[in-house]
């Protein structure tokens, strides 16, 4: 194994040495929430899609920060005696990057969900944090949690596993599907039982960063998809409430205040689950149940639509849990990543709204 300081001269004289090791070690085996789990060239990878684009020569605007990592000077330090990580080939950048990888790892039993949270904010905060739900530094452009970023960091990183298993995996790699932030996110609670994602997950597919989409003014979640689009029930229950207004909240002119019989939901259905969560969903276009209806997990319970407030047509998805509203995004997420099931009054109360 090379040190550090061998590394650093072979790549100033060219050679090309991948993959990287660290002079504190190789990294323990990749785990995501103590399953084994990918490579090195894939956790690089990821980090250059959604740093850079792999884009070796980037530089930020109104920040330090270059090169497909997107260092700051200041961490990049001169590194292989390039003053700016751009500048750097792309071979010293990889080299740079899985240093610190590799030391992340190191620090955190090799559990790949630590990178994304390090990368972004330098640490990995404490499970009850309110960092996890802060947006860092938004004067410099940032617009992202690091819960968000973390889930969004795992949609991608998970998909270029599966894509590196379809050409055949370096040896060592895994091809699990593993939970975003589920381990070091938050603390959510796994819960046992039959749940649904609320569409079809092709959707989700085509679009991943939907999972990680705030509410505009209070934890709730709305999932931008077609007209007509099938909409299942996340958790069996009993049908509570259905909501039939058919009409649009702006097409109809109820403006601001609304009023005349205006409906902010449209059509919608509120399901009682039997530890007695709310399920809400709105704005749909035609419905599958009527009050009383005892529902299962998966079973069709309305079609969206643009009814009710609604700007463009998506589904609404709401979680009250004793009164309280909950963010439903972790528990989509992992419902999507690991088709597990989230404890309701595990998931946050804020950090999911803008």
């Amino acid at each position: 194994m090379k040190s550090a300081i061998a590394l650093t001269s072979s790549l100033l004289l060219g050679i090309v040495v991948l993959p990287v090791l660290l002079a504190g070690g190789d990294p323990p085996p990749m785990t995501i929430c103590g399953q084994q789990a990918g490579s090195t060239d894939t956790v690089l990878a990821t980090i250059r899609t959604l740093e850079s684009g792999g884009n070796y020569r980037a530089q930020a605007a109104g920040s330090t920060a270059s090169g497909a990592y997107q260092f700051l000077d200041s961490s990049w330090a001169g590194y292989g005696g390039y003053t700016h990580a751009k500048d750097a080939p792309p071979e010293v950048q990889d080299a740079k990057a899985a240093e610190n990888v590799t030391r992340i790892l190191n620090d955190h039993g090799g559990d790949v969900t630590a990178v994304p949270v390090v990368w972004y904010i330098g640490h990995v905060p404490s499970p009850t944090s309110t960092e996890w739900d802060t947006v860092p530094y938004p004067g410099a452009g940032n617009r992202l949690t690091p819960r968000q970023y973390q889930a969004r960091w795992m949609v991608v990183y998970n998909r270029l596993v599966d894509e590196a298993a379809t050409v055949g995996a370096p040896a060592g790699s895994s091809t699990t599907t593993a939970p975003a932030a589920d381990c070091l996110g938050g603390g959510v609670v796994p819960l046992d039982g039959e749940w649904s994602l609320p569409g079809p997950r092709s959707l989700i597919d085509a679009n991943p960063s939907a999972l990680d989409q705030p509410h505009h003014d209070y934890p709730a979640w709305d999932w931008l998809i077609p007209v007509g689009t099938p909409i299942y029930a996340v958790r069996g229950g009993r049908v509570a409430v259905v909501r039939t207004w058919p009409y649009n909240w702006w097409n109809r002119g109820c403006g601001s205040e609304g009023g005349n019989g205006c409906d902010t939901c449209g059509i919608g259905v509120t399901i009682i689950d039997e530890q007695g969560t709310h399920w809400t969903y709105c704005h749909g276009s035609a419905l599958m149940v009527r009050p009383g209806d005892i529902v299962l997990a998966g079973q069709q319970i309305m079609r969206s639509g643009n009814t009710g407030r609604s700007g463009a047509p998506h589904v609404h998805l709401e979680i009250q849990v004793e009164g309280m509203q909950r963010c439903p995004q972790p528990l989509v997420r992992s419902l999507y990543l690991r088709s597990t099931g989230v404890d309701p009054a595990s998931l946050p109360s804020a950090g999911c709204s803008y």
